[in-house]
């Protein structure tokens, strides 16, 4: 990303990859981690994005119901105490690392990134694109956080579909 810090970057690249990934093993195997396997980790992956998505939605100004976006956040509360996150602090360093292996590790690194994105005011950066054909993650770059749209082929489709919906009713 450009004029990204480097810790935000890393941050928004996890979460990001994870939203828009296709699958849990691709997601897993992209990032070095053993796919997951187990039918149970397929699901909670879905439940962890569909939620993540809600909130990522809600930053990009959708119409949602507010019983929705609580819903979302009662499930990454209940994410959060189900997959730890343990700091380790150094004489140079520290850091958060996930208290389980596998999947469910990199479900607390995921949460760690929103966490770390949150901190240091860059979360509501990360939207959801608003073309309805497209609906991927993005960082907001815009300085006053108005992006709509994931890249310019997004934007141009959206505007076209528009202007020919303006056409019809005309």
């Amino acid at each position: 990303m450009e004029n990204c810090p480097p810790v935000v970057c890393e941050a928004s690249d996890l979460l990001l990859a994870f939203v828009n990934s296709g699958s849990l093993d691709e997601w897993l195997g992209d990032s070095g981690a053993t796919p997951a396997g187990a039918a149970s980790d397929v699901a909670a992956a879905s439940e962890l994005r569909a939620s993540l998505i809600v909130l990522l939605r809600e930053h990009s100004g959708c119409s949602l119901d507010p019983t929705e976006v609580e819903a979302a956040e009662s499930h990454l509360r209940q994410v959060a105490a189900r997959y730890p996150l343990v700091a380790v602090i150094g004489a140079e360093t520290s850091s958060l690392v996930p208290a389980h292996d596998g999947a469910f590790g990199r479900f607390a690194q995921v949460l760690g990134a929103v966490t770390d994105l949150a901190y240091r005011g860059a979360w509501t950066r990360v939207k959801v694109c608003k073309n309805d054909n497209c609906h991927r993650g993005f960082f907001d770059k815009t300085r006053n956080t108005s992006a709509l749209y994931c890249s310019p082929t997004c934007s141009s489709q959206a505007s076209m579909r528009a202007y020919r919906n303006r056409r019809k009713a005309a």
